[in-house]
């Protein structure tokens, strides 16, 4: 009986384990147009910020440790990739947006946006190794 029980509390355990970043939703056609180039700037900088809150959570924990009972860490993988996917989405699609618009990129990041946009599509941010 207490071998039925600690196997239950275990599945139980894991199946609880799955991490959950949350999704980026795709540019509605009113926030393409009616989006300023400071608002598309700012939206991108808040997917840069998701980003990075996806690659920290992502980092080996306890609840990495259960999930791996559960599903060998299969779901977790599964929900960092959607999570980066609907990132990397929206930020192409701010990024179409801004071009269109004729924004111009800050110079003072450093970055080099195709460059950052390439990073972004490898599920790294950038400046992250």
């Amino acid at each position: 009986m207490r071998k039925v029980l600690v196997v239950w509390l275990a599945v139980l355990l894991a199946g609880c384990a799955t991490k959950n970043y949350g999704r980026q939703g795709e540019l509605t056609d009113y926030e393409k147009n009616t989006m300023t180039c400071r608002e598309i700037a700012l939206e991108q900088a808040k997917v840069m910020g998701f980003l990075d809150h996806v690659q920290k959570e992502s980092e080996f924990d306890g609840r990495s440790v259960l999930s791996f009972l559960g599903d060998f860490g299969i779901g977790n993988l599964m929900e960092k990739d959607n999570a980066v996917k609907s990132a990397n989405t929206r930020l192409k699609q701010l990024q179409a947006v801004s071009a269109e618009k004729g924004c111009i990129q800050d110079e003072t990041s450093g970055a080099d946006p195709k460059t950052q946009t390439m990073q972004l599509i490898d599920g790294r941010s950038p400046g992250v190794e």
